[in-house]
């Protein structure tokens, strides 16, 4: 995906989705530019360390989070209110099922959209010279 912004889900969102499914986003913005990704909603199944039904966000050759279930555990992480930002100007989603469910989950539903990496710092120096000129 190259577009300024956009929306990702789950396959069939908002209906149930299926078994044995991976689906992968590679999501890249203009250099200058980091992604940041938010999910609106969030129901996948419940496993110790996320090892099932999971969405990775992965960017700059590092796993940014692995979210599953519908809220956080002291093991698992959801996404609740949280937004993720990329560490440049590319970021992978990664979405897989297992063989399996016990219950019918919905998935999720995600928006991205490029933001400018100076509103990313903290903070931003600034420089200012004065230059006296005498005649």
């Amino acid at each position: 995906l190259q577009k300024m912004y956009g929306r990702i889900t789950s396959p069939n969102f908002p209906n149930v989705y299926p078994n044995h499914k991976e689906r992968i986003w590679n999501i890249t913005v203009p250099k200058g530019y980091s992604v940041r990704i938010y999910f609106t909603h969030f129901n996948l199944e419940l496993s110790y360390l996320c090892e099932y039904d999971y969405v990775k966000l992965s960017s700059g050759g590092r796993t940014l989070a692995t979210l599953c279930g519908k809220d956080s555990t002291d093991t698992e992480e959801a996404p609740g209110n949280k937004t993720y930002i990329s560490v440049d100007n590319n970021l992978m989603v990664v979405f897989r099922s297992d063989y399996s469910n016990e219950k019918p989950f919905t998935g999720f539903e995600a928006f991205y959209f490029a933001e400018c990496l100076w509103a990313n710092s903290s903070i931003v120096t600034v420089h200012w010279q004065l230059v006296l000129v005498t005649p």
